[in-house]
């Protein structure tokens, strides 16, 4: 398979998860708009509850948004030319990782050289 078929493969890849999020999304922002407009009981416990939910949807929420920003610049990349090509080195993103991460900016190598870095450096301890 050349570069530009795993390319449109990436691609489509890109827009259905996108599309998936965005569905998804949406039944999360009812489920909470709901959560919000109930009837507060006064009881501790189901209160307690209640704000767990919230806490619970509304990370959700944050975290679909945050990956439909990364699939959205990983797709601005591709209309650029320079979709997987590493932001440190500049070398080609291997074809594996693209597939296991489509939205990935560094090869392999660079993104755990970079998290090393952003956890302490040589001696921090490594991510479980």
């Amino acid at each position: 398979m050349s570069r530009a078929q795993d390319l449109l493969r990436v691609r489509e890849i890109l827009q259905r998860r996108r599309r998936e999020i965005l569905t998804t999304s949406q039944g999360t922002h009812r489920e909470l708009t709901a959560l919000k407009e109930q009837e507060r009981d006064p009881e501790y416990e189901e209160n307690a509850q209640s704000e767990l939910a919230d806490y619970t949807l509304s990370s959700l929420m944050e975290a679909q948004r945050r990956e439909v920003m990364l699939i959205d610049a990983a797709l601005r990349r591709m209309d650029m030319g320079v979709f997987g090509e590493c932001v440190d080195c500049g070398q080609e993103i291997s074809k594996e990782r693209l597939e296991a991460l489509p939205f990935a900016i560094r090869c392999e190598e660079d993104a755990t050289a970079h998290e090393q870095e952003m956890r302490g450096g040589h001696y921090a301890m490594p991510s479980l």
